[in-house]
């Protein structure tokens, strides 16, 4: 519930506001083991998820049987409110957990349906709209990273951006080499090769998933 309330789309509501909502909403807590799927590509979704604990990854799979990496989610994280907002409501990938993950289903539609609107709806209406603006952000930041040409670019505007969102010199990719290569759009070797040349001009340091920026990049 605290992990829950904290979140973007639910922290300015009041206690009873919140609960309220949970109840209209009709969240239900599950949990799914590591490699589970929790949605599939282009099925309809009523509901969206919120992440407590894991993560959670969304796959684009084609017919040669090969995948890419799209979209990472950890706990705290909002999960398809664009999709229930938009018109199809079609998940655009596969949703598959990548540990054992705990995640919350909320009724979007259920959320407003409550007959008498009041400040709880507007303020969670705000809420809405900052997840959403908060998610677009994301999306046109990694649109800037694919944008640079050079691999050192991508990796150095990527590595700066978390740290500005995050307002610290260390930063947290929760990602394996592989889905960092696949989320930078090469392959796993030449990630790797470049990642050590940044180490030996003293760019970077890092172990597995955890970078922290010597100097600026």
């Amino acid at each position: 519930m605290a992990a829950l309330h904290a979140t973007r789309l639910f922290r300015s509501l009041t206690d009873a506001e919140f609960e309220a909502v949970l109840v209209r909403g009709r969240a239900c807590g599950v949990r799914y083991e590591k490699g589970e799927t929790v949605a599939e590509a282009e099925s309809r979704r009523s509901d969206f998820l919120v992440l407590v604990s894991g993560r959670l990854q969304g796959v684009r799979e084609h017919e040669d049987g090969s995948q890419d990496f799209v979209q990472l989610f950890v706990p705290g994280e909002v999960c398809g409110l664009d999709i229930v907002c938009s018109s199809s409501r079609k998940c655009p990938f596969r949703l598959q957990a990548l540990d054992e993950t705990d995640i919350v289903h909320i009724d979007y539609d259920g959320m407003f349906s409550s007959r008498t609107p009041n400040a709880g709806e507007q303020k969670l209406r705000e809420g809405v709209t900052q997840t959403l603006a908060t998610e677009s952000l994301r999306r046109l930041h990694k649109i800037d990273v694919l944008y640079r040409r050079a691999l050192r670019d991508r990796v150095s505007v990527y590595l700066r951006n978390l740290s500005i969102l995050s307002g610290s010199k260390c930063v947290e990719t929760n990602m394996d080499r592989e889905q960092f290569a696949q989320y930078l759009g090469v392959n796993r070797s030449a990630l790797s090769h470049e990642l050590a040349r940044m180490r030996e001009d003293g760019l970077i340091d890092f172990k597995k998933g955890s970078f922290a920026i010597l100097r600026e990049l």
